[in-house]
């Protein structure tokens, strides 16, 4: 497995590069031609892993920021030659997924290091599964029926000054459920303490050795009445009488304003970005996709950043999507704004419906496939991208696993830095990309707002969020408002004139750039989704909310966005 992860790594870093070599030097003012390059072999390029910076370090007790041994609140000398005061958790699961009634097992080990004196109380290293959700929850107790399993042991050594000994303690636990349940769904925590129950000197990790554990509907309920007729799965062959072929469930990835991302696992954060290509989603699987975004200079905030264009590569063909939804296929334009209903382009198949440019593409040839990749850019700064739920991806859209708590981890390997995280998101072959800047809090926002202003933000932007056309969407709106704020805020003071022939006056009472956010969350709500058991959210239809505010100009009406495009190709005029 190994060796195959890293085979598939160098083969996916090479396609990147070289596809980012083919689009940007041929797809600049000139859009010279390279088209006739696609379809042939992949040119021979060194492997290498600078391009995508990916890291080569691994989880150790440094990288986790945490350390070892007795407390240095205890009386005496303990803790004087014990600097280190905590156990870690060497191993957990980093998240689980299982049906109901399947069984479910796993383990997690933690160990102290401790430099002692011969008298002292030997720690006592103890370890735990807690239920974090219920934390008073009696997980062995016969209504919930959990099995564990613990084992210790320890080595002791001479250490240096003479006289003292060190002593290493390991605890493991295994936990194992015959037949896990809905209700066993939550969030778990490996816990591990030594001098547990001393008042004075316990001390636990600080580990964080959280996991989410998704428990999902048994397969034979997905195919209960009508549910089976919407529904795929890859054990269609002992239901085939009650089955017809639709579309697989894919999951939802949004990228929007400066920048906010939703991830596939519904990860919510804000981007520590800068101007540079960053990997948006790639297919770690099979290398069936990848899908890179160029972030570019929001107004003239200097650390505020926000999509530019958006490059796909799918079946040995490319198309990048910019600006004044300008299509740039094989060095040549593309303008989708005239066309009506689907076109193709290549391996793609294009439709413009209102102001979203929808581009799609079956991943594999298979019969009856039903997996398919679609993403739909608003021709400005927000991307919606749809893969399918069984794909497993890396990018900042996280790696698709219906666990959001390790959307960070990069390259298979543990990590909870969001900077760490973005940085190795970059494309970035000549390191021309400067450093990330780690966003503002809302807190640092509202003082960069004001106070009158932020109230006002907030305000507008509950406005926006409060019209007809969102009322009946099943997607929580507060992760939106929350961008809303912020974009509204950050970009308040800010004109649109990063290009000399963009003049709007008055742009947070016309152009408010909070409408980013409104966009995503009615391309949200209008888009079929399923949830994690497979099963379809309903979708409405959001087509006229920008109509919905138009007496109080709180946003754009489309026939505003269209005016706006004095030249095909170039950053919309309501840029902030």
């Amino acid at each position: 497995m190994l060796l195959l992860r890293f085979t598939l790594t160098l083969i996916l870093t090479e396609t990147v590069i070289w596809a980012t070599n083919e689009i940007e030097n041929n797809v600049e003012d000139d859009f010279g031609d390279f088209g006739n390059d696609f379809g042939g072999e992949l040119p021979d390029i060194p492997p290498t892993t600078e391009a995508m910076k990916m890291p080569t370090w691994t989880p150790t007790t440094a990288a986790l920021d945490v350390t070892t041994s007795s407390s240095p609140e205890a009386p005496g000398e303990i803790g004087i030659f014990d600097p280190l005061p905590y156990p870690v958790i060497d191993s957990y699961p980093r998240g689980i997924t299982a049906r109901e009634g399947d069984m479910v097992e796993f383990e997690c080990k933690a160990s102290d290091a401790a430099d002692h004196l011969p008298n002292w109380p030997k720690h006592d290293l103890e370890i735990e599964l807690i239920y974090e959700d219920d934390p008073k929850r009696d997980l062995k107790s016969t209504q919930h029926d959990w099995w564990e399993d613990i084992s210790k042991s320890s080595k002791s050594r001479p250490s240096h000054p003479k006289g003292r000994i060190d002593i290493t303690e390991v605890a493991e636990i295994y936990v194992r459920k015959e037949a896990v349940k809905k209700s066993d769904e939550g969030t778990y925590r490996c816990r591990a303490c030594i001098y547990k129950g001393d008042p004075i000197n316990e001390a636990c990790d600080e580990s964080n050795a959280r996991f989410y554990m998704r428990v999902k509907k048994a397969l034979g309920a997905q195919f209960d009445g009508a549910e089976a007729s919407t529904t795929s799965t890859p054990y269609y062959e002992a239901f085939a009488e009650d089955l017809t072929f639709g579309e697989n469930p894919r999951s939802t990835c949004q990228v929007f304003g400066d920048p906010h991302i939703i991830s596939f696992d519904g990860m919510v954060y804000n981007l520590p970005a800068t101007s540079c290509n960053y990997i948006l989603s790639l297919d770690q699987s099979k290398g069936s996709f990848f899908v890179y975004g160029r972030m570019s200079p929001c107004g003239s905030l200097a650390e505020g950043v926000c999509l530019e264009t958006v490059t796909l590569y799918a079946k040995r063909d490319a198309i990048e999507l910019q600006r004044g939804w300008l299509v740039n296929h094989g060095g040549q334009k593309v303008e989708t704004v005239a066309k009506t209903g689907p076109f193709t382009v290549g391996q793609f198949v294009l439709e413009f419906t209102g102001t979203t440019l929808e581009v799609r593409i079956q991943l594999t040839d298979e019969p009856n496939s039903q997996d398919w990749l679609k993403i739909f850019w608003d021709g400005f700064t927000t991307v919606t991208m749809e893969v399918p739920q069984s794909s497993r991806t890396q990018g900042l859209c996280g790696n698709n696993n219906q666990d959001p708590m390790d959307d960070f981890d990069v390259w298979g390997s543990f990590n909870d830095n969001k900077l760490r995280f973005s940085e190795s998101m970059k494309v970035d072959r000549n390191w021309r990309c400067g450093a990330g800047q780690t966003p503002p809090t809302m807190d640092e926002i509202r003082d960069l707002c004001g106070a009158k202003k932020f109230n006002k933000a907030i305000s507008r932007c509950n406005n926006i969020f409060s019209i007809h056309s969102f009322e009946n969407c099943v997607h929580d709106k507060q992760p939106y408002i929350d961008a809303c704020v912020f974009d509204q805020c950050k970009g308040m003071d800010v004109q649109s004139n990063l290009y000399e022939w963009m003049k709007i006056p008055k742009v947070d009472k016309v152009l408010p750039p909070g409408c980013n956010a409104a966009e995503a969350y009615a391309r949200r709500c209008a888009n079929k989704s399923w949830n994690e058991d497979g099963d379809i959210v309903t979708e409405i239809d959001t087509s006229a909310w920008e109509d919905d505010l138009r007496h109080n100009n709180l946003c754009p009406t489309k026939a505003v966005k269209l005016e706006n495009i004095p030249k095909l190709g170039c950053p919309q005029s309501f840029m902030y």
